[in-house]
């Protein structure tokens, strides 16, 4: 007993080496959440103009950077500098420099939306300046840990890809910032690239790649997925079709969207192969979560080839809502609810494993918490997009009160799953 005692010590001791210390996923994961909370309800106060479409003016767009840069890029950058290491079998990045990588990151944020709200121009460019900087500097923590990499994995490809997807789109998010703030000429043509390599490049293969590893943890069957390599390359070469189709000859902007969709089929499959629809696994309410984000994303797929292929501009903000708020914004209030227990456990109590009594994952998160984000995510959601369907100012402020609870109950129940007291087995 002794032996397995001392032989499961140093399985936890060293595991936990190769992952950031608890305070960093955390610290990213908790500024990132409420990020989008204010999100949403500076979305709600601009909902008129939304509900219009006239989403060019500057609290729109601060409304919208809220959720991409203060929210979801916040949440990812925490997955990646806990995630990565674990991937790649590497050190973890030193923690000074990833919490002065945040701070710098997060002041950046906060002058920028207070510039594009007030129409502050020096602020802006101070705000710009500090998110060019910030992600910059982690740009730089994560090459690296990949080039200290000992092995190389499906997951490690998407990540690189969508690492050099976030530098390109931070030199085109800072010259768009540039031109916006000392009155430059109308850049209308320059936002859809800016936008594609933002959404489909970072965000796109970033959860793309961390679902070809997770979701297939949590399915049944665990079989490797067979059309990975499929899925990377269409999502990249719709990327490039769609980027050089809006700066040259539009029609290839379509041939991307084919690619595109081509991506999605590719990679429906595979996550059909991992198990995650399998009916017993979607017993699971944290399981059901990234089950409605796959719906979302059909959702995405249809009215994004109906306003791409029929050119119908007015279904974009739609289909913008359904794959930001639905896919990415879903996928991580499922992983996180996976994520972050074993994070607990193995940071709390590995280096005690075999030697004494022990919580299990369900005691830290009990699976019936994932209720809440679950309900209030998917109906939030789906009453936004009714809101635009009808121009129903009602239903739009409906869905903004629901998908605020949703995060709001993941944030306190995040924090109790952290801070514990978890109960122990009899």
């Amino acid at each position: 007993m002794k032996r397995n005692a001392t032989k499961s010590l140093k399985i936890g001791r060293a595991y936990t080496q190769r992952t950031s210390r608890l305070v960093v996923p955390v610290l990213f994961w908790t500024t990132g959440a409420v990020g989008i909370m204010i999100g949403f309800w500076r979305l709600w106060a601009v909902r008129g103009l939304v509900l219009r479409g006239s989403v060019g003016q500057g609290r729109v767009i601060a409304s919208v950077h809220l959720f991409t840069l203060a929210g979801f890029t916040m949440l990812m950058m925490g997955a990646l500098y806990q995630l990565t290491p674990v991937l790649l079998n590497c050190e973890p990045v030193e923690v000074r420099y990833s919490t002065s990588q945040w701070a710098i990151y997060t002041l950046g944020i906060l002058f920028f939306v207070m510039g594009l709200n007030c129409g502050w121009m020096s602020g802006l460019a101070m705000g710009g300046s500090g998110i060019v900087v910030g992600i910059a500097y982690f740009l730089v923590n994560l090459t690296g840990r990949i080039r200290l990499r000992t092995t190389w994995n499906i997951t490690a490809w998407f990540f690189s890809a969508a690492l050099t997807y976030l530098g390109l789109t931070l030199v085109m998010g800072g010259l768009l910032v540039l031109r916006y703030s000392t009155g430059s000429p109308s850049f209308s043509h320059e936002v859809p690239v800016h936008l594609t390599v933002a959404l489909g490049g970072w965000f796109g293969l970033l959860v793309a790649g961390a679902s070809y590893r997770l979701w297939a943890m949590f399915g049944r069957r665990h079989h490797e997925p067979r059309y990975w390599l499929w899925t990377w390359s269409f999502a990249n070469v719709a990327v490039f079709f769609i980027v050089i189709g809006y700066t040259t000859v539009l029609w290839l902007t379509d041939v991307g969207w084919i690619f595109q969709a081509a991506a999605f089929v590719s990679y429906c499959g595979d996550i059909a192969v991992a198990g995650l629809f399998d009916s017993r696994t979607m017993k699971d309410p944290a399981l059901r979560t990234l089950m409605l984000s796959m719906a979302f994303l059909a959702v995405w797929e249809v009215l994004g080839s109906i306003a791409m292929l029929g050119h119908q501009g007015g279904l974009w903000i739609p289909a913008l809502m359904a794959y930001g708020l639905g896919w990415v914004g879903m996928s991580f209030l499922g992983f996180v609810q996976k994520i972050l227990p074993f994070m607990v456990w193995l940071h709390r109590y590995a280096h005690v494993h075999g030697r004494g009594k022990m919580p299990r994952l369900e005691d830290i998160w009990r699976p019936s918490w994932a209720y809440g984000p679950l309900f209030g995510a998917a109906s939030g959601l789906t009453a936004l997009l009714l809101a635009f369907w009808l121009k129903s100012s009602a239903l739009f402020s409906l869905g903004i009160v629901l998908q605020i609870l949703a995060w709001l109950l993941l944030l306190v129940m995040g924090v109790r799953a952290v801070r514990g007291p978890h109960r122990m087995p009899e």
